[in-house]
């Protein structure tokens, strides 16, 4: 069977635009899109750049957590996605980089594979000559080498400064024979086919060398005077500056303490003194921002002079702007006259005339102005002061600093400061300079220098007019190179660009890959138009690139426009070995034992693909910077980075300096001169060891790294195969100072944890000598004094580094500069054990199935879920306790599976679980004994114990990773066991409506002492006991307090009859109908002997569920008939004595009959010892039905009968015995459960299915039903023309009708929709639907408040621990005074979706739209919640509630019915 396509899922969130972040992706994958949470419900269209012009098809469906659209990646590069709503502006976007495959000759070249060597092109000679001093490359085992520009230098000789980008450098040729671009492209070729070697090139986009004659040609390809006038202030100061310099070193300021010579502090300081002081204030550069004030107000006075008096329309508080002159000119900026007429030109009750006034207007402007023109020679002489400060850093550093090159006298060799523009004329003086930059032909060539600027924002190009990094002298310039420009788009500079794509497209015509020199400096636009143009000569071209953009978000913008394949990493940023260690995990690889990741999965968030080198060609040489003796030792850590790795020539030679691209002349060693360069030279030959090393790990999936501080110098660095689970590891004694440590002693041991199959290598570099020895100045050749010692495949009984011990090895001879590296292969005993694992996870079916489908229902909470209390209720002993962690939130596997998910997703094998795992097997063990201690999941437990023995034969470091492959498998199979029971329209729902069936599980099972009251032994059932539903965990799950009457039967429909579970749902429903008395369900059960009768709405939730049952269960009607055991047949019976049985329909009926004639009594035992906080009005129960009305009504201000049931307990505040909500009279949701059940006994007695009629002649069923819903709207509706008294909000259905306190009628709460669910046709649907409106306001991300934000009661936070003085929230009296409740929230999803069906058209959209989008948010907190459920209730706006249940039957169940409803409804 073939492997499965791998899939990256990106979840769409609206106004998410991650630009900056990283999803790396193979060819052949499939990218999927989803919606996420604020997008379900709305119509999305996806758009990726791999597809352009049509959005992506979604699959179908009508769910929208289920359906998706996708894209197959069938091509590298970048590409970029985003999305509509309906037809809206993008609403978010982003990137996925789809990574070239590299072959060569046809082979595959992972990119971790990567062994590239940098050369610089200027010092290879020529053509001819070439392959002899590449061939040290090939003779060190690189497969890839980089080349600077192959193209004609510019005057500098610098590598990277091109005066001509279509012509090869000069030293290419040679006297006998001239070579052109083919020859190097054939060149190439050879190099593939003969040295299995890729080659790859500098691209340089971004300047050009000052020299270059097609810049003369087309000057508009740079920025210059005359194209970019903001310039011409900066290149006055920088002629400023060059004059100056110039003077220096011709003596004319030696009189002032500057000497051609500087060199010490005191010349320093005398320059920035004279510059200060002198020369500076003398360029006037304020009068490039300032107006000529006179001929300002001359013009002013004129316009309003003719402006027929005063405006008539002024602007107050404004000031006078300047207005910059586009051409810079001094002196040439003007002002808004139009504007400034309307601030100034005024009435002036000071005036004694109209030429007064005018004259008062004028001065008062020209005062304002004159304002303006200081405040400019103030920002002016700031911006001066600032380029002073970052000259003199230049200076200091260039002439005196300690670390600068101290270049000493002054002349055009070594200028003062660096010329920021080109300029061809003559030296003239600053002041006759200046006009070049105004004459229309000469401006043109005035071009400006390329150069990089420090902390810089690099989507912000420099030279715009919007920066002052010229005038401000911030640019460390690179004074041989011009900056191009290419304007906005290729209409604005037409040769450069079609100049630079012939040039991009014939580099990726000859070479494999480009580097992008410069690429934080070159116009992103610019970059990504250019390597479009590359790709479409080569697809799957390699790009790379070094940034220095100070920000890891700036560099993943770059990597993600570009398409970079690799960003140059460089080993020598780190200080110490510690950092290098963290450099190599960082930059490449999953950590060793890493958990088996699923094919299709969340795109992860990604760090660029690294290309890690040990010296860059910009790099000084480590020989200073470290010692010779870490040459081999980073590059031996190298060579384990997962991740492609590289060097500069030079480097394995020991050359002992910097080749520097500017000025180095000499050329590379030969080959072919054994005198010059040969193995045996540097590292040559070790390198050639580990290059091939690294090639082979990433060949052979090594993928998995592990990085071992051994001390502070030696590092061990483990690579991985996750599939062969073979290991190699390689130590190393790095060397960051000059200190030769001959031997630490005191290091720790190398665990073997396997078998020791190999020792690959002993590696170290001697010192054969002291002395250097004299540079050779016609060839770069290495240091002489230092040799490779080398011994491959060593003994295991001969090293000289090393002994082997018992399980591990001790290095006992390590000095400085050494390298070991050693193969490790599982045991036979270990591979017998991984193929144990493999073998027994396969999909046929097992023993372990076999054992499953034997099992009922009953058994799967013991299996899955069970809170501690349960399992101490059950099995007489806890939870298992992870140290540093705590317990799981279930004993069953369902509490482990969310931490391993999480540790997989997150990769955080430093867990306290996984370290738990790697130190024993106790946690199998666990399991395995938990769960043979009940009595029908032995075979289950046999059949896990099975699965969990190998465990005990694999590697401690694996045992995590093969433990969650176990787990994952285990449960997958009972997960699918579980749902394959359910009904048929579970398994085929969302992923959310599957997780809400199987947490259906956690609250269904038989706990001793919390079980069902007695049910007849006539009914059928699987189990010695029937199940009860729990109201909630962890609170609500053992003794009296798991069984509530109103709860069980909110929960019953969606957690039982939605799912298919008929049977516990007949049984619950038949014991609660036994334990009714006063015709009333209990409010709790308590097993029927302590049961209590203190609620009025159990009862009417219980008949629904009963309807709701005949409705959807398989011959439903017959539970009508099944016979119920009555505990209490009369009010007054004492329990066990005088049991009658009778059937449910007769129960029914006695319930109906107690409420219509009227229902009144004391509760037994009233008093603390039942009720420690209720006052002794509150144990007087009511309840009845209005004549008038036929509502449902009850209760008093001292009790609280329905769900909203929280009574004071705080003597402090005041609110003790007294209910936060009594809701007594006719509370809302009474009427719709009655409605909905008289309809149901009237269509029975219609369909013969009872016998009944109804409680009287009169008071049939129907008549009844009839009743309320004539009368449901009339009382409870307040139109938009209602003013009553405690109106507050119209358009909205009432709380309750009939309260004692009048006000709390007129409540917003989220009741009502809990009669608009079960009964839709209660009233009016369009009233109906503007009810639901004007609950909007009560929705919370997850719940529904309680109550009307602006009420005066309203608080959203609820904590029974609040002992204060304030009686509204003391000892958490606001329980249902606003914090966000679930259940309430599902009621209302289904009244939508109920009442939408009805009006249909947009309303029928809208309710569907609303209820998806509502669901996201559901999943998100499902998938991210340990208990993976729904809570009680939240506080305000979704916050967490620590003293809500965190997972709630009703909560559960009712959502549950909104899916089902929005999975049958059409549209």
């Amino acid at each position: 069977m073939g492997e499965e396509k791998e899939i990256r899922i990106i979840v769409l969130e609206d106004g998410e635009h991650l630009e900056s972040v990283i999803r790396k992706i193979e060819k052949g994958w499939i990218v999927r899109f989803k919606r996420g949470s604020s997008l379900l419900g709305k119509k999305v269209k996806v758009f990726t750049s791999i597809c352009p012009g049509n959005s992506l098809e979604w699959s179908e469906g009508k769910d929208h957590l289920a359906v998706y659209c996708q894209v197959e990646c069938k091509e590298a590069g970048s590409f970029r996605y985003w999305f509509k709503i309906e037809d809206s502006e993008e609403r978010g976007s982003g990137y996925f980089l789809v990574m070239p495959e590299l072959k060569i000759n046809g082979k595959c070249l992972p990119l971790d594979g990567i062994a590239c060597q940098t050369y610089l092109t200027k010092l290879l000679g020529p053509l001819s000559e070439w392959k002899e001093r590449l061939e040290v490359a090939h003779q060190t085992g690189y497969n890839m080498i980089h080349l600077t520009p192959i193209h004609e230098l510019g005057i500098s000789n610098s590598s990277y400064s091109l005066s001509d980008h279509h012509s090869l450098i000069k030293t290419i040729q040679s006297q006998d024979q001239k070579f052109g671009f083919e020859d190097v492209q054939a060149l190439v070729g050879d190099l593939e086919r003969s040295w299995n070697i890729l080659t790859v090139q500098d691209v340089v986009w971004n300047h050009a060398a000052k020299n270059a004659t097609w810049l003369l040609e087309h000057p508009e390809s740079a920025y210059n005077c005359l194209n970019s006038p903001h310039l011409r202030p900066a290149y006055v100061i920088d002629r400023v500056y060059h004059e100056f310099g110039k003077q220096i070193g011709e003596g004319v300021w030696e009189h002032r303490g500057v000497p051609p010579v500087v060199d010490n502090i005191h010349h320093v300081n005398a320059i920035e003194y004279l510059l200060r002081a002198e020369v500076l204030p003398k360029a006037d550069l304020h009068e490039f921002y300032q107006v000529d004030l006179k001929a300002m107000v001359n013009l002013f006075e004129v316009f309003i002079k003719q402006s027929s008096g005063p405006t008539t329309n002024p602007l107050d508080g404004e000031d006078v702007e300047i207005e910059q002159d586009l051409e810079c000119r001094r002196f040439g900026n003007t002002v808004d006259f139009e504007r400034s007429a309307r601030i100034f030109n005024r009435h002036r009750g000071d005036a004694k005339s109209e030429e007064e006034r005018v004259e008062k207007c004028v001065r008062s402007f020209e005062e304002a102005l004159n304002n303006k023109n200081l405040e400019a020679a103030r920002e002016s002489w700031e911006v001066i002061l600032a380029g002073l400060a970052a000259v003199m850093g230049g200076i200091t550093y260039e002439r005196i600093a300690d670390n600068g090159p101290k270049k000493g006298l002054v002349s055009p060799e070594n200028p003062l400061t660096t010329d920021y523009f080109l300029h061809l004329e003559a030296d003239l003086g600053w002041k006759s300079e200046e006009k070049f930059a105004y004459d229309p032909e000469k401006s043109k060539f005035l071009m400006a220098f390329n150069g990089w600027v420090m902390s810089s924002d690099p989507m912000k190009n420099f030279a715009l007019k919007e920066s002052q990094v010229y005038l401000r002298r911030e640019l460390v310039c690179w004074g041989d190179s011009v900056k191009l420009n290419y304007g906005n788009k290729e209409a604005d500079s037409p040769f450069l660009w079609q100049y630079m794509k012939e040039y991009t497209q014939q580099a990726a015509r000859i070479f494999h890959g480009l580097r992008i020199d410069n690429a934080h400096g070159t116009p992103i636009h610019v970059a990504e138009k250019l390597l479009k143009t590359a790709r479409e000569v080569r697809p799957d071209i390699y790009v790379f690139a070094e940034l220095f953009t100070g920000s890891e978000h700036a560099d993943n913008m770059f990597v993600n426009r570009l398409g970079i394949s690799s960003l140059i990493r460089e080993a020598q940023s780190a200080h110490d070995s510690h950092e290098q260690g963290r450099l190599v995990y960082r930059y490449g690889g999953d950590c060793v034992g890493a958990f088996k990741q699923k094919s299709a999965r969340l795109a992860p968030k990604s760090i660029a693909h690294g290309l890690f080198l040990d010296q860059s060609h910009d790099n000084p040489s480590p020989i200073h910077t470290r010692s010779p003796f870490d040459i081999l030792p980073t590059a031996a850590m190298l060579t384990m980075a997962s991740c492609a790795v590289g060097s500069n020539r030079g480097y394995d030679e020991l050359i002992r300096d910097h080749i520097h691209v500017v000025s180095e002349k000499r050329p590379y060693a030969s080959w072919c001169r054994p005198d010059q360069v040969s193995r045996s030279q540097g590292i040559i030959e070790g390198r050639n060891l580990l290059n091939k090393l690294h090639t082979w790990l990433a060949e052979h999936g090594y993928s998995q790294v592990f990085v071992d501080q051994m001390n502070s110098d030696i590092v061990g660095i483990t690579r991985h195969n996750p599939r062969t689970h073979e290991t190699v590891v390689v130590v190393s004694h790095t060397s960051f100072s000059k200190n030769y440590i001959d031997w630490p002693g005191g290091l720790k041991h190398i665990p073997i944890g396997g078998v020791l199959e190999n020792v690959i290598f002993e590696m170290k570099l001697k010192k054969v000598q002291e002395e250097w020895g004299t540079e050779d100045p016609d060839v770069l050749i290495g240091l002489k004094n230092y040799e490779m010692e080398i011994r491959e495949n060593v003994n295991l009984d001969n090293g000289t580094m090393f002994k082997v011990h018992d399980g591990y090895i001790e290095l006992t001879n390590f000095p400085t500069g050494s390298v070991v590296g050693f193969k490790i292969r599982p045991s036979d005993e270990a591979t017998k054990a991984f193929n144990m694992i493999h073998n027994s996870i396969t999909p046929e079916q097992s023993e372990f199935d076999s054992a499953l489908s034997r099992l009922t229902y009953q058994s799967f909470p013991n299996l899955l879920f069970h809170c501690e209390s349960e399992d101490y209720a059950t099995i007489q002993q806890g939870g298992y306790d992870v140290p540093n962690f705590g317990k799981f939130v279930y004993c069953g596997l369902q509490g482990l599976v969310p931490v391993l998910e999480k540790i997989r997703d997150d990769n955080d094998l430093g867990h306290p679980l996984c370290q738990n795992l790697r130190d024993g097997t106790w946690i199998c063990d666990y399991i395995v004994g938990r769960l043979a201690k009940f009595e029908k999941l032995g075979e289950v437990s046999e059949a896990i114990r099975k699965f969990f023995a190998p465990l005990d034969h694999v590697p401690y470091y694996l045992r995590p990773c093969y433990f969650e492959l176990l787990v994952s498998y285990i449960y997958g199979k009972i997960r699918k066991e579980a749902l394959k029971r359910m009904a048929p329209q579970i398994s085929s729902s969302s992923a959310l409506v599957r997780h809400l069936a199987i947490s259906t599980l956690s609250f269904l099972g038989y706990i001793p002492g919390a079980g069902l009251a007695p049910i007849p032994t006539s009914l059928q059932i699987e189990d010695q006991y029937p199940s009860s539903l729990a109201a909630g965990l962890s609170h609500f799950a053992v003794g009296i307090w798991r069984n509530w009457g109103r709860d069980t039967f909110i929960a019953l429909p969606g957690c039982l009859l939605s799912t298919g579970r008929f049977q516990e749902a007949r049984q619950i429903i038949l014991s609660f109908a036994g334990a009714i008395r006063h015709g009333l369900i209990p409010n709790l059960l308590a097993e029927g002997i302590g049961a209590r009768y203190n609620c009025r709405d159990a009862t009417w939730f219980w008949l629904v569920s009963i309807v709701k049952y005949v409705e959807s269960a398989p011959n439903g009607v017959g539970i009508l008939e099944d016979p119920v055991r009555r505990i209490y047949p009369n009010d007054d019976s004492v329990y066990g004595e005088g049991e009658v049985q009778q059937m449910l329909i007769e129960t029914i009926y006695e319930a109906l009959d107690k409420h219509f004639a009227g229902i009144d009594y004391r509760e037994r035992s009233a008093g603390p010892q039942i009720d420690e906080q209720m006052r002794d009005e509150g144990f007087q129960v009511t309840a009845g039905v209005s004549r008038t009305t036929g509502f449902i009504y009850g209760g008093n201000r001292w009790n609280c009968g329905t769900w909203m049931d929280k009574m004071g307990s705080s003597e402090r505040a005041g609110n003790k015995g007294e209910p936060a909500t009594p809701r007594d009279g006719a509370a809302v949701e009474l009427q719709g459960l009655a409605y909905r059940a008289l309809k149901s006994l009237k269509n029975w007695k219609e369909q013969g299915v009872i016998q009944r009629s109804g409680v009287s002649d009169e008071w049939t069923w129907g008549f009844w039903a009839q009743k309320i819903r004539e009368n449901f709207e009339k009382e409870f509706f307040v139109d938009k023309d209602s003013y009553a008294e405690f109106v507050n909000r119209r358009e909205i259905i009432k709380d309750s009708v009939g309260s004692t306190l009048g006000f709390t009628d007129f409540q917003l709460r989220c009741n009502f929709g809990i009669a608009l669910a079960v009964a839709p046709d209660l009233m009016d649907p369009k009233k109906a639907w503007k009810a639901l409106d004007s609950a909007e306001v009560l929705l919370g991300p997850l719940g529904m408040k309680t109550l009307d934000p602006t009420d005066w009661a309203y608080n959203g936070y609820y904590n029974n621990d609040d002992d204060g003085t304030d009686k509204k929230t003391a000892k958490g009296w606001n329980y249902h005074q606003g914090p966000e409740w679930l259940f309430v929230a599902g009621y209302y999803l289904q009244a939508r979706l109920r009442i939408g069906d009805i009006l249909g058209g947009s309303e029928k959209q809208y309710a569907i739209r609303q209820v998806q989008e509502r669901l996201g948010n559901a999943y998100k907190h499902i998938i991210s919640s340990p208990w993976r459920s729904l809570p009680e209730l939240t506080n305000a706006d979704g916050e967490y509630c620590m003293q809500s249940c965190a997972a709630q039957a009703w909560s559960v169940g009712c959502l549950i019915e909104a899916c089902v409803k929005l999975n049958t409804i059409e549209g």
